[in-house]
């Protein structure tokens, strides 16, 4: 064998394995852009504020009248509090930067329920501060319901039972 033949395999296999190991660089970044991501999103839902919100917003009746809310201030400020956490997901999970069966995991029930209770206060909002109002609030419930966690029918108790770690 030539050395100029030798030397062009080589070269064939440097690229090659330049390639994988670039591959498997970008694949370890996205994990750890996701695991941040997802650590951020807890971070969210751990705070007081948060969780006094999410109290205050499951008390109200589905479909809520949207007085019920504007006329509360402490209602008003747990809406606003849910939706600023919940439109922020909604764009991490539009741009692939959290998966949708992440935040259904973590939080679907709570963003469903908020939706379902929210949704004619948002409505009324819109008409006067404009579309973008819960915009993403109402994206992010819409898509956990077409594309729900596998097994959030049963609960995770059921539905992942015979998990090994």
């Amino acid at each position: 064998m030539q050395i100029a033949t030798i030397a062009n395999i080589a070269s064939a296999v440097a690229v090659l394995v330049a390639v994988f190991f670039g591959s498997l660089q970008i694949r370890q970044m996205a994990k750890t852009r996701a695991l941040f991501t997802s650590t951020e999103l807890v971070h969210a839902m751990l705070t007081t504020e948060f969780t006094q919100s999410v109290r205050l917003v499951m008390t109200l009746p589905d479909h809520a009248d949207p007085a019920m809310i504007a006329n509360n201030p402490e209602m008003s400020a747990a809406v606003l509090s849910l939706s600023h956490v919940f439109e922020s997901l909604g764009v991490l999970v539009f741009h692939r930067i959290v998966p949708l069966h992440l935040v259904d995991d973590l939080m679907g029930g709570y963003v469903r329920q908020s939706w379902r209770k929210v949704r004619p206060h948002v409505e009324v909002k819109r008409r006067d501060m404009g579309v973008s109002y819960g915009e993403w609030m109402q994206w992010l419930a819409e898509r956990l319901d077409e594309h729900p966690s596998p097994g959030k029918s049963h609960g995770a108790h059921l539905a992942h039972r015979r998990w090994k770690p």
